[in-house]
């Protein structure tokens, strides 16, 4: 998908410094029905709403395409804060990337304040999947837990390598969750799971 593309689909006119993509077409887990998600930095420090970050994704006339806005800065602020979705965008291969202008990095790299950002963001997904599950939504509660163990996995990634080099290391998990009967769904039954990441990554 080109740049061209993807900027008319999603009426963007403005300077665009990078494309990433973004999402299950980057993990491996993509089907037949699954949307082009992409991350779109723009050229200006701040977006026209006087913003950082778009409060929802853009979206095209049939949803097959979906961009997250930042502006520059925005988009800087995001890799120096850990942000993990910022920093699944500058650990793709050059050949993945649609587009990048600039040389977004972090300027002080701090090993236990990435861990420690990494672990919040987990555990807040992790809290959301649980609330979820109280409330009988299943659905998200499976999602809210999937994506809290991918994120410490890709932490441990950020702590070993300094980037994410298998996007696809909870494809197999991904498969498991799928397979579960909402009705038969417990978030507790991964509780172990996180909390040995954990260990891991605050070793």
């Amino acid at each position: 998908m080109t740049e061209e593309h993807i900027l008319r689909e999603l009426n963007i006119t403005d300077d665009v410094l990078a494309i990433f993509p973004y999402g299950s077409q980057v993990y491996g887990t993509a089907n037949a029905e699954s949307d082009s998600d992409f991350i779109i930095v723009m050229k200006s420090s701040m977006l026209k709403d006087g913003s950082f970050r778009s409060s929802s994704p853009k979206t095209n006339t049939d949803r097959t395409i979906q961009g997250v806005v930042y502006s520059r800065g925005g988009f800087a602020n995001a890799v120096n804060d850990y942000d993990i979705a910022a920093h699944e965008c500058l650990s793709l291969d050059e050949d993945k990337v649609i587009k990048n202008k600039w040389k977004f990095k972090v300027n002080n790299w701090n090993e236990k304040e990435m861990v420690k950002k990494v672990i919040t963001k987990a555990s807040a997904s992790r809290h959301v999947a649980d609330q979820q599950a109280k409330s009988f939504n299943k659905d998200r509660a499976k999602k809210g837990m999937f994506h809290a163990l991918r994120i410490l996995h890709f932490g441990l990634q950020l702590k070993e390598h300094g980037k994410i080099v298998n996007f696809g290391v909870c494809n197999d998990l991904y498969r498991e969750f799928d397979k579960i009967a909402l009705d038969d769904f417990d978030t507790r039954d991964y509780y172990k799971e996180f909390d040995d990441l954990l260990v891991n990554l605050r070793a």
